[in-house]
């Protein structure tokens, strides 16, 4: 299928303008945004302004930006991108907040992940206003916080109070060079056990008869038998891969469980009183996570029956359910047809296991597909994190595109 005059347009527009989209996403990577602390006025203020020159219709609503343009002919398409960041950390090479260029690359804390996006929705936009492009429709451009915790406050905000709606969305937070139709699910779960603490060698946490009423409790020990259970949860994960592709890039067709922290301990010569372990379990788009959360449960409501001496408490926090899209309605239609002029070829729909706002949207009804400009050497939520110029450039086309030829 060859391109037409206005795709053709729309790409040598997006072309001339890199410079300018470099530049604000410089100035993004600039304004810290990290969660935690979670201080979103600077950089909410300068995206309204940004929005606000290129004369979007803009609303903030706790910090979330929102800009839309077109009218209420035809159908909504939403465009999802999100302002905040994972912390700094120590490691860096470059200034985290400097947006320094070298060569292709843009450096910075949330250079890929996901500030590019935010650039690309927004002159995306610019680019089918500056055209005189007539929608049939609207777009709706969302610049989210508190997306690395679980969209509270964020997209969860806006979608679920329906601030926002719309009949699809494109989220850009996600591996580059393929859209992405199915995702996986994700849950977080703490758990927390008290024990009792005493001299280590005097009086050890050993079974009866080597114990007496001054013995201690081993909090540490006791988690063990928990971090096993998960551990064989993995290998069971092992034999079970997903049937839908995955991007090149990216390593793992399983799920996975993640100890993500632990925390336990006084000194060496004393047994430990309390042990906190945090893990973030991923599923892959065929396994039920609630199900996942039934087992666990069950197995620690079965261990407190075993081991009367076992205090402990479980918090599930986020869980997100895996999604899978259906890839042969207009809506996918118009994304392949877009990543097909950019990169002159098919591309095929892919798998993403770790999550994202998409989910949200998903869960209210909204169909929703991911792009994005990650790749698995741009250290996002490492150290030294970077985007190439190209993919910042070619997102930026895909949004337009898209738009385009939904709206029209």
């Amino acid at each position: 299928m060859t391109m037409d005059n206005m795709e053709k347009a729309i790409m040598d527009k997006i072309d001339n303008m890199k410079d300018e989209i470099i530049q604000f996403l410089q100035d993004l990577i600039r304004i810290p945004s990290e969660v935690p602390p979670g201080k979103y006025k600077e950089i909410s203020r300068f995206v309204e302004s940004k929005m606000k020159d290129f004369e979007i219709i803009t609303k903030v609503k706790k910090k979330n930006v929102i800009g839309e343009i077109g009218n209420e002919k035809g159908p909504s398409l939403i465009f999802n991108a999100h302002l905040d960041t994972v912390p700094t950390y120590d490691g860096w090479t470059k200034d985290p907040h400097g947006g320094e260029i070298v060569g292709n690359k843009v450096y910075g804390r949330g250079a890929a992940d996901d500030k590019a996006c935010v650039a690309a929705q927004i002159y995306a936009t610019k680019a089918l206003l500056d055209l005189g492009v007539e929608l049939n429709g609207k777009i709706i451009i969302t610049a989210v916080i508190n997306e690395e915790i679980g969209g509270i406050l964020g997209t969860e905000y806006l979608v679920k109070d329906e601030i926002v709606k719309g009949d699809v969305c494109l989220v850009g937070d996600v591996c580059c060079d393929y859209p992405i139709a199915y995702l996986g699910g994700t849950m977080q779960i703490t758990f927390i056990i008290k024990g009792i603490r005493r001299n280590a060698q005097a009086y050890p946490d050993l079974p009866h008869p080597n114990r007496n009423k001054y013995s201690g409790i081993n909090a540490i020990g006791k988690m063990v038998r928990i971090m096993n259970f998960l551990m064989e949860l993995q290998e069971e994960f092992k034999k079970e891969e997903t049937k839908y592709p995955i991007p090149p890039e990216m390593p793992s067709k399983i799920g996975a469980v993640n100890f993500t922290k632990i925390d336990g301990g006084n000194s060496l010569s004393a047994l430990p009183d309390s042990c906190v372990l945090q893990c973030l379990i991923s599923v892959i788009p065929e396994v039920d996570i609630k199900s996942i959360e039934t087992r666990i449960l069950n197995f620690i409501e079965a261990l407190k029956k075993e081991d009367p001496l076992l205090d402990i408490k479980t918090q599930t926090g986020l869980i997100i359910r895996p999604q899978i899209l259906n890839t042969k309605s207009t809506f996918a239609n118009v994304v392949k047809k877009a990543f097909r002029t950019v990169f002159e070829e098919e591309r095929d729909f892919k798998t993403f296991i770790p999550t994202s706002d998409a989910q949200i949207f998903h869960e209210q009804g909204i169909e929703t597909i991911l792009i994005g400009p990650i790749r698995g050497e741009n250290n996002h939520h490492a150290q030294d994190e970077f985007v190439y110029i190209d993919d910042l450039i070619n997102v930026t086309k895909i949004y337009a595109l898209t738009a385009l030829n939904y709206l029209r």
